[in-house]
């Protein structure tokens, strides 16, 4: 089965010889203060971002929990469809959780999150960007619009980057009470380290940190991190292996647009929805594709892909064909 609902890279981006280097680097009998530093020295360099500005922990999930916890006392409110977890983790919490619905094809009315949040006045507003499940990536005036909300509300805007490298720079919302998270699970292929990164300045950046662990991250799984972040152009070539899966992704799933939905990609899934996106689902699953099925009401009719090796591209292909001949295309 070519596993295509876990978003996640289809190859690994970690060397054998790394592990030499890691070994020679890791002190065990040690605390980790020199990784963590070394590691947010290399990840801000890469990303021109101010050292003192980021922090690490373990995963995005989890950077995701603390500005719930820091900052989310009065309310969370997201999108739906949007990551799961923000769900997940204000229930656990027992945060009062709001909702805004998206439109029948999956767009947003800002003005009507702006209503919402002028309405239910959350401290914290939560989306992702480029957007889970969709695969887009919002204006930068809809950004702005919540940012601006928010702040009235003095409270806070958070953005969810995990996908941020297979997307398109972007003007972000600028203030303290502005924070990104971000990943190195996805185009960088760490998913197995858990190291997610907070983005914030100011007083914000001191209330979503104080609640870090003194150690966050282990000595190995940092110094695995840094020595691959270290080999530029491998890392260069690693990621752009993956934008060339998601780009095949698109133009195999566009066969099929005059059947169904087929959103365009700044992530590393492509999303489908429409009557007939279940039946090409199950059709490729029966025949060794798995992709995302959704039991929530409003993603029923929809199935998400997430990229898979070049090399299995020619048989998704072939049988995307298939399945397209037998459709009926309306005109």
């Amino acid at each position: 089965m070519v596993i295509m609902n876990r978003n996640t890279s289809p190859i690994s981006p970690i060397k054998k010889e790394y592990m030499d280097e890691v070994y020679n680097r890791t002190v065990f009998q040690d605390y980790p203060d020199v990784e963590l530093g070394q590691l947010k020295d290399i990840y801000a360099k890469d990303n021109n971002l101010n050292v003192d500005e980021i922090e690490l922990a373990s995963g995005a999930d989890e950077w995701i929990q603390k500005t719930f916890i820091t900052l989310g006392q009065k309310g969370i409110m997201t999108i739906t469809p949007d990551f799961f977890m923000y769900k997940e983790y204000a229930e656990q919490l027992q945060l009062p959780f709001y909702e805004v619905e998206s439109e029948a094809d999956y767009s947003f009315d800002f003005d009507k999150i702006v209503k919402a949040i002028y309405k239910k006045k959350p401290s914290l507003f939560i989306l992702s960007n480029p957007h889970n499940p969709t695969g887009l990536m919002f204006k930068e005036d809809e950004l702005q619009a919540i940012a601006d909300a928010m702040e009235a509300m003095h409270g806070y805007f958070v953005i969810d980057e995990a996908y941020i490298e297979f997307g398109k720079e972007y003007a972000r919302p600028d203030g303290e009470h502005v924070l990104i998270i971000r990943t190195l699970s996805k185009i960088y292929g760490l998913a197995g380290l858990r190291i997610g990164i907070i983005i914030a300045k100011g007083e914000t950046y001191d209330k979503v940190t104080r609640i870090n662990h003194p150690y966050p991250l282990d000595h190995v799984g940092m110094n695995l991190a840094s020595v691959f972040l270290e080999d530029k152009a491998w890392v260069k070539e690693y990621a752009n292996y993956q934008i060339e899966a998601r780009d095949m992704l698109v133009d195999a799933f566009k066969q099929v647009n005059q059947v169904m939905s087929v959103n365009d990609s700044y992530t590393n899934f492509v999303f489908t929805y429409g009557d007939r996106a279940l039946s090409l689902g199950r059709y490729l699953e029966e025949n060794g594709f798995s992709g995302r099925f959704y039991e929530e009401d409003n993603l029923k009719e929809t199935v998400r892909y997430s990229i898979i090796k070049h090399e299995d591209y020619p048989r998704l292909n072939e049988l995307i064909e298939e399945w397209l001949k037998n459709q009926t295309i309306k005109k």
